[in-house]
């Protein structure tokens, strides 16, 4: 855990932090959306768990709405980065025509 959480939580109004511990991009390519950027960030949580967030959700025609993993951390960077690609290509399907990228607001 990191030492600087005692600092950032002095404040009762701060109600959680976290460390980023890498941040990467990846280029994903789909036949009909084209090339799209996907940040993937990797943050420490006070938890000592590893949570990730993406900059985009990918929506396939016949999901009601974008894919989000139910657990969003691991015990480890590795972990936490395979979770995060589970959730960006669990659905993907690079044929799919009305497949979108939905930018991930949480992000």
């Amino acid at each position: 855990m990191s030492k600087y959480f005692d600092i950032l939580q002095k404040f009762d109004s701060v109600i959680d932090c976290y460390e980023i511990v890498g941040e990467w991009e990846i280029w994903v390519k789909h036949d009909h959306i084209g090339h799209q950027l996907v940040k993937i960030k990797v943050k420490l949580g006070k938890d000592g768990q590893y949570h990730f967030d993406t900059s985009h959700l990918y929506k396939g025609t016949g999901q009601s709405g974008p894919y989000r993993m139910s657990r969003s951390h691991g015990s480890s960077v590795s972990e936490a980065l395979d979770s995060a690609m589970m959730q960006l290509f669990m659905f993907f399907k690079k044929e799919d025509e009305d497949a979108k990228w939905i930018l991930n607001e949480f992000y």
